[in-house]
């Protein structure tokens, strides 16, 4: 998990070093461009979040591991009993 949030953050750093190293004068731009991407990522993030929290995702896979555990539940009674 720590990897799948680990490399987007490594892209962006990168992409962010070599736009700085093209500018002569980058020292005053660099505290704009992270508040700018703090931003940008606060957005990307809350949007991710109401995306999933109006989405059927979590209900459907809640009620799919629910089926899943009756029906292995009901074949442990039958197949033991």
């Amino acid at each position: 998990m720590r990897l799948i949030l680990s490399l987007p953050v490594l892209v962006v750093v990168l992409a962010m070093v070599s736009e700085a190293a093209s500018q002569p004068d980058h020292s005053s731009s660099i505290p704009g461009k992270l508040k700018e991407l703090k931003n940008a990522l606060e957005e990307k993030v809350r949007l991710a979040i109401e995306h999933i929290k109006q989405s059927d995702f979590p209900k459907k896979t809640r009620n799919w591991f629910s089926e899943t555990y009756s029906k292995v539940k009901e074949k442990f009674k039958t197949t033991f009993s």
